[in-house]
């Protein structure tokens, strides 16, 4: 396959990403101890659901949200008994129908100025993310071998990161971390993944903002698990959830984890995925043979 037909290649199947859903087996999962309730014209707060597929597999909002879009999947929602959405089960459609993402999260007005300048931070910054995987494979490199092609994206990644973070800064300082009741289920995750790609000082400064938020059910549980890690990472201590890796001569490895027999639970109180399930997915396993020296101190 020549690169002009590789680039066409790369550039069709990000569009398929990004606009269509993946094909679901047909085993029918069914939540426990919940019920199944129709919330037509209400708004679904994802801040206190957790998304899963047909099987009971839990799904990141980046996968769940094309599938919503493409009107392939139907959404059934699941309370509790206070009648708190905690499940969202996204089943195959025998008819495709058309569904509208105002009825998951846009709770506030349109014109609210802090939630368009947060979702739009948030599409910068998923965006040249979304494809360096489509562009290793066109171009080659993941690892210390990385093509010219692929460290020219990392840089512009770089590049944008900075500005995020320049915007993002004065949000928070001026508003506080803005909560899910505020700006929205987007616009509040625009502030997670901006501060998670920020250098730890940064990280380490507004993440008590973010636990707190979480606390309050403002902000994702997930995201404060998923921060917390990567800070214990960066600052050469072992991480509690498991959501950190790391390469060494090439090699991806999972950051060591604290205390790793209670690690499922710990994972499930912030509403995250079994261990296993999440790293089967990379291709790796924990516990891990033959740890490099870096990793076991």
């Amino acid at each position: 396959m020549n690169t002009r037909l590789k680039q066409v290649s790369c550039a069709f199947f990000a569009l398929i990403f990004l606009t269509t859903a993946a094909t679901f087996a047909q085993t029918a999962y069914q939540p426990e101890g919940l019920t199944r309730k129709v919330l037509s014209g209400v708004q679904i707060d994802l801040g206190s659901a957790t998304i899963k597929d047909n099987d009971g597999n839990m799904l990141e909002l980046s996968a769940a949200f094309p599938m919503i879009q493409s009107g392939k999947y139907t959404m059934e929602t699941y309370v509790d008994e206070q009648e708190r959405v905690r499940e969202i089960v996204l089943r195959p459609s025998q008819v495709a129908v058309t569904v509208s993402t105002s009825t998951i999260d846009d709770r506030q007005d349109s014109s609210n100025p802090l939630k368009d300048e947060l979702e739009a931070i948030r599409v910068k910054d998923q965006a040249l993310r979304k494809l360096l995987g489509c562009i290793g494979s066109t171009f080659g490199g993941n690892s210390d071998s990385d093509s010219e092609e692929y460290k020219y994206v990392f840089s512009l990644i770089a590049q944008e990161d900075s500005k995020n973070q320049e915007q993002v800064i004065k949000i928070i300082d001026g508003h506080g971390w803005l909560g899910i009741s505020q700006v929205g289920f987007f616009a509040n995750n625009a502030l997670f993944l901006v501060i998670q790609h920020a250098p730890v000082e940064m990280q380490e400064k507004y993440f008590p903002l973010l636990k707190e938020s979480a606390e309050k059910g403002e902000s994702r549980l997930a995201d404060m698990a998923l921060m917390d890690d990567r800070i214990r990472m960066r600052r050469n201590r072992k991480q509690l959830y498991g959501s950190q890796t790391t390469t060494v001569n090439g090699k991806n490895y999972v950051w060591p984890i604290e205390d790793a027999q209670n690690v499922d639970e710990r994972r499930k109180q912030v509403q995250l995925q079994p261990l296993a399930e999440y790293l089967k997915y990379a291709g790796l396993s924990y516990p891990q043979d033959e740890l490099p020296a870096e990793l076991m101190k």
